[in-house]
């Protein structure tokens, strides 16, 4: 597997577990930046919005675009949440460790 495409599949998963645990199941994108530095996953803006955008695409997220594009606030979906907490397998996307893991 291309490391790119690996790394892509580990930030996917980070952000949705991110979202699922925030109070009100949103965050931004520079806090989303902050949780991917975490997890050894340093991350642009650029490319963490790709991966959002991405993730809406695929409905697991929504995007909000606030003043001209300078903050994207991301909440998760349903189909999202099933994603974070292991219920539904997605390609593209790495499959959480169970609970007594992380």
């Amino acid at each position: 597997m291309p490391m790119s495409k690996l790394l892509s599949e580990h930030k996917r998963i980070s952000i949705l577990l991110a979202l699922n645990e925030a109070p009100g199941f949103d965050l931004n994108d520079a806090i989303l930046r902050d949780v991917l530095k975490i997890y050894s996953l340093k991350s642009s803006l650029d490319q963490i919005r790709t991966e959002l955008t991405w993730l809406e695409q695929q409905g697991y997220v929504t995007v909000e675009k606030i003043g001209h594009n300078k903050v994207w606030v991301s909440t998760i979906t349903q189909s999202g949440i099933d994603v974070a907490e292991g219920n539904v397998f997605a390609p593209g996307i790495k499959r959480p460790a169970p609970v007594s893991q992380r």
